[in-house]
């Protein structure tokens, strides 16, 4: 929210109030949705209708919150081609496909049949091992330069992102399909028919492995070339500028602090 922000050079998020209590109601609704994926274990009838509306309707304060940074993105066309947008639009497109599954399994009846499917490891994946890894790339890409002193390629870091997006779509999307056709997980020996599929998961996730190989090389790779740092520009960046960078640890004093006694 707060990079959206920058990057619209706004001094305020778009629909503030919206975003709070859509993470408020996320808060609240995050701590009743923990048996979504124990409709198979023998939950009674009513159990399981409450866990699953209350997992459905979690989709509408994620749909606020996507829907505001989609908003703020859309007024940052200047930086249209900076790899930190392109990794946000990125995030919100994995984000979204996990989340629309997860609507799809939050009724009991559904997930019952995938629940031991492939289709539910290509859920969670794109919610929580796509989404962790793309925040935190942005925040490498947003806090490098302020953490090293020297700046990231940037061609390299486009790059990156189109290895990184073509890895892990190749590596989870055919999933959805493998459980759709009724694979089941937790297993190693599969009908030949899944073959290819399987196959094309396999190439997916050794370029994600790349992709990852690649990111420790662009970091790398600033720090050897030293591209140093002169200034970061937006609203937000004023006090930053106001002191070198990289910032020193624990503290931003000019000299020796100064302690008064009365």
């Amino acid at each position: 929210g707060h990079i959206c922000c920058s990057l619209s050079n706004n001094d305020t998020l778009f629909g503030y109030y919206g975003l709070i209590s859509a993470m408020g109601a996320i808060v609240c609704l995050g701590s009743v949705v923990w048996a979504h994926h124990m409709f198979v274990v023998g939950l009674d009838i009513k159990t399981t209708v409450f866990f699953s509306t209350v997992t459905m309707v979690i989709g509408i304060p994620t749909g606020i919150k996507v829907f505001s940074w989609l908003y703020m993105l859309g007024s940052s066309r200047n930086c249209l081609y900076d790899p930190v947008v392109w990794w946000i639009v990125g995030f919100i497109f994995l984000f979204t496909i996990g989340g629309v599954t997860g609507i799809i399994l939050s009724a009991s009846v559904l997930d019952a049949l995938f629940h031991d499917t492939w289709f539910v490891v290509a859920h969670f994946h794109y919610v929580l091992s796509l989404g962790s890894y793309s925040t935190v790339v942005i925040f490498l890409i947003w806090w490098w330069p302020v953490i090293s002193g020297c700046a990231l390629n940037k061609y390299l870091l486009q790059g990156h992102w189109f290895v990184s997006v073509v890895g892990f779509n190749l590596c989870f999307f055919p999933m959805h399909f493998l459980g759709l056709y009724g694979l089941p997980r937790r297993v190693c020996c599969y009908d030949p028919t899944f073959y290819w599929m399987n196959n094309v998961s396999s190439l997916g996730g050794m370029i994600s492995v790349i992709s990852g190989v690649f990111l420790m090389f662009i970091l790398w790779e600033s720090l050897v070339v030293g591209n140093k740092v002169v200034g970061l520009w937006g609203t937000p960046s004023v006090s930053i500028n106001a002191c070198t960078v990289p910032l020193p640890h624990h503290g931003l004093y000019v000299g020796s602090p100064v302690y008064y006694c009365f």
